[in-house]
């Protein structure tokens, strides 16, 4: 992927194009979800499996409110940043 002469990530080279880059020490992975979903069927009925009996929870950074379509984004940058701990969520 490409990035601006802001360093910005052009988001949809990275995810649409399934490409990754470094920046610095970071590395920012597009690549990671896999062709073939049929694949990952099993993990993911484990990962529920886990999540259900209380074994694993999700982490979502609740550092910013991201509220309204208008937010997502506002949203997808700060994922991108690296600044991110966890999940982020844009409430519609």
């Amino acid at each position: 992927a490409t990035e601006s002469s802001k360093n910005d990530v052009v988001a949809s080279e990275l995810f649409w194009k399934s490409q990754t880059i470094k920046r610095g020490k970071q590395t920012i992975y597009g690549n990671a979800w896999p062709k073939d979903y049929t694949a990952i069927a099993a993990s993911k009925s484990r990962v529920l499996k886990l999540f259900s009996e209380g074994k694993i929870k999700s982490l979502v950074d609740d550092t910013k409110d991201f509220v309204g379509l208008e937010s997502v984004s506002d949203a997808i940058e700060y994922m991108l940043s690296g600044k991110a701990i966890g999940k982020v969520v844009a409430k519609i």
